[in-house]
């Protein structure tokens, strides 16, 4: 009889564990399933159908759901790299700087002596060789002064590079000079305008370089005395390079 009892015991006990399992078997599954409804009522259906796998996964006991899971790629919003907004920044700068120096033309009606160009390698203008200098000299003359402190101060409002470039007809220096070529003397011309735009101006010289094209970059055939008049001027380009930062 004692054997008996303690079989009998031994069964009991064996059914209270099954219990246990049955009931928290329940629980996990009604937890899965709040959390299924959770899924589809608040999360994407991307989000969705990666936590089924993941549930899928976990039952399988190789791991567990991931609440960290990223959106799909074509929902993603690339940050704007600061280069191309400082790019921009500076192209809206250009634009001021030209409609500044185009009212600055009208108002004072310049338009027969300086021209305003808005080129792929920047804001160009062209100051002809009347305003700036008698013919076949280099100093500035002082009508042109007010005119160069003027431009020069509108200059100051963006920090790009600036490029002076000095150009001449194709008549040959014949007479007593100090210039030997026409390179030279669109040379000494296109530094005279850089230094002033400089030491009267204050545009920091690091910004500035100047270079001679002579003869050869003309605007028009040098076949009239109004063409090779229209080759002689000097260019003063605000650059679309890098703006200096010094």
């Amino acid at each position: 009889m004692a054997r008996k009892s303690r079989r009998k015991k031994h069964t009991s006990h064996d059914n209270h564990e099954r219990w246990l399992i049955t009931y928290s078997d329940l629980i996990t599954l009604l937890l899965v399933f709040f959390v299924v409804l959770y899924s589809m009522s608040e999360l994407e259906k991307e989000r969705f159908n990666a936590l089924v796998q993941s549930l899928r996964t976990a039952f399988q006991g190789e791991a567990i759901v991931d609440r960290s899971i990223d959106p799909p790629a074509r929902d993603i919003k690339l940050p704007e790299i600061p280069a191309q907004k400082k790019d921009k920044n500076n192209e809206k700068q250009l634009d001021q700087l030209y409609i500044r120096l185009e009212k600055y033309i009208q108002e004072n009606h310049l338009q027969t002596q300086l021209e305003l160009n808005n080129l792929p390698q920047g804001v160009q203008i062209t100051l002809k060789e009347e305003i700036l200098f008698d013919l076949g000299k280099a100093d500035i003359k002082p009508e042109a002064i007010p005119v160069l402190k003027r431009v020069g101060g509108i200059l100051q409002s963006v920090k790009n590079p600036i490029s002076v470039e000095g150009h001449t007809d194709n008549n040959p220096i014949r007479y007593a000079t100090e210039f030997h070529s026409n390179w030279d003397l669109a040379a000494a011309r296109a530094e005279n305008v850089a230094m002033f735009l400089i030491n009267q101006d204050g545009i920091a010289p690091e910004r500035i370089r100047f270079t001679s094209y002579g003869e050869f970059n003309p605007r028009v055939p040098n076949d009239t005395k109004a063409h090779q008049a229209m080759n002689r001027r000097v260019n003063i380009v605000v650059l679309r390079d890098k703006p200096v930062t010094k």
